[in-house]
């Protein structure tokens, strides 16, 4: 009898280990608590709400980068997508997966050698027994605000909450953090607020337009007329938008199987990432990484999950899955990072897709090389004009190796 998957969350993840494991001959079952597939590429109106999509919203990676194998996205778009043509996407790759919508999961408990997880939806409750389980339920739904009880008497939100721009009509606002979703924010903003004066350490972008002012510093307190930095000096704003990231959850699992720590920024004993260190055979975490290639990798973590999963790769010793955790904090100090940045990749990915693919015991994705090179070639053009590297299109040689710069 075929091993019984479940997988908690329809999202890009969720979709990648769905499709994976049928593939593998398992039986699957997908819980999705919305009525949608594609997780965090649903757009809501709603604030508030699961998703913190916002109205204008493309993509920070081209699509030729996004793909999942062997499944690309429509030649006819252009190389970053609006958030519709990737739901789009991940609508048709989804087709034919069992996933039961509209289904919250309640608990996963381990019980003898089985997981018993329960859900709720409309006409109630129900029990079901698992011998795998993918956690999917990505991570941009929990706003990290560290100035949320602050006493400032404007407008007020997390990026999560930020929908559209014309809410800041001749308005002059403060974003605090330059990451992706700060810089985004404060491009689209500069086409009708007044001012926007971005503050973070990070906020030392050569090109922006003249109403966006940088200080790169870190806010010091926010106070009732806006933001006071390191070096004391007070901006004033009518609004805030804070971007400062997400914390990672787990409302369905207890603290003696999972703990999230630093600030909610670690997620608890897990080998690679992916693989929980107690349940190796069974347990697993699809997405935690910051600053990935996302589709990619998703499938990568997948296949060494499944591997380890079904026995076509060894699981590493013990003493190695326990040993992961206190080596990658070090890790991670090696590289000037804090503990809170644990999951964060960047510029080590290419070799962490290299060392579990070895892991998992499965052949690299030869195109895995151009994704490289093209992500190499963004940064940079990012670096130097963070307004214009998003009209770059690109045009792949037909084996898929090579690209040219065919628009700029």
């Amino acid at each position: 009898m075929p091993k019984r998957v479940c997988v908690i969350g329809a999202g890009a993840a969720g979709l990648a280990a769905a499709k994976h494991s049928l593939a593998q001959g398992l039986e699957v079952e997908v819980f999705e608590q919305t009525g949608n597939v594609g997780g965090t590429w649903v757009y809501s109106k709603q604030t508030g709400s699961h998703s913190s999509m916002y109205q204008n919203m493309t993509t920070n990676l081209p699509k030729e980068v996004m793909q999942f194998r062997g499944v690309p996205f429509r030649n006819e778009l252009p190389s970053f997508l609006t958030h519709e043509n990737v739901r789009e996407y991940l609508q048709e790759f989804s087709q034919g997966m069992p996933i039961h919508f509209n289904q919250t999961v309640e608990n996963v408990e381990r019980i003898d050698d089985k997981w018993k997880v329960t859900t709720h939806h409309g006409a109630g409750i129900d029990e079901h027994f698992f011998d795998i389980v993918f956690v999917c339920n990505g991570h941009y739904f929990a706003p990290n605000n560290p100035y949320e009880e602050s006493a400032f008497e404007g407008s007020f939100i997390h990026s999560h909450d930020y929908r559209h721009s014309k809410d800041y009509i001749d308005k002059e606002v403060i974003v605090i953090g330059a990451g992706p979703s700060g810089i985004d924010i404060s491009l689209q903003l500069s086409e009708t607020a007044k001012k926007i004066t971005l503050i973070s350490k990070k906020a030392t972008y050569p090109t922006l337009p003249d109403n966006i002012t940088q200080i790169s510093q870190h806010v010091k307190q926010v106070v009732p007329e806006g933001c006071e930095t390191d070096d004391g000096t007070l901006i004033t704003a009518d609004a805030i938008i804070v971007c400062t990231g997400y914390f990672y959850k787990y409302p369905f699992l207890s603290d003696n199987i999972l703990r999230v720590k630093e600030n909610n920024q670690l997620v608890s004993p897990i080998f690679e990432h992916v693989v929980h260190a107690e349940y190796p055979n069974s347990l697993y975490f699809i997405g935690l990484n910051l600053v990935t290639i996302t589709f990619p990798l998703f499938e990568y973590q997948v296949k060494m999950a499944l591997s380890f999963a079904t026995g076509r790769a060894p699981i590493p010793d013990r003493k190695m899955l326990i040993d992961y955790e206190k080596n990658q904090i070090e890790h991670q100090k090696s590289r000037g990072l804090a503990v809170r940045f644990y999951h964060l990749l960047q510029s080590e990915q290419w070799e962490y897709l290299a060392r579990i693919a070895k892991l998992g015991n499965f052949d690299e994705w030869p195109y895995m090389k151009t994704i490289e090179n093209i992500t190499t070639y963004l940064q940079e053009k990012r670096k130097s004009n963070v307004i214009e590297y998003k009209n770059i299109n690109f045009k792949l040689s037909e084996d898929g190796m090579d690209y040219e710069v065919v628009k700029c």
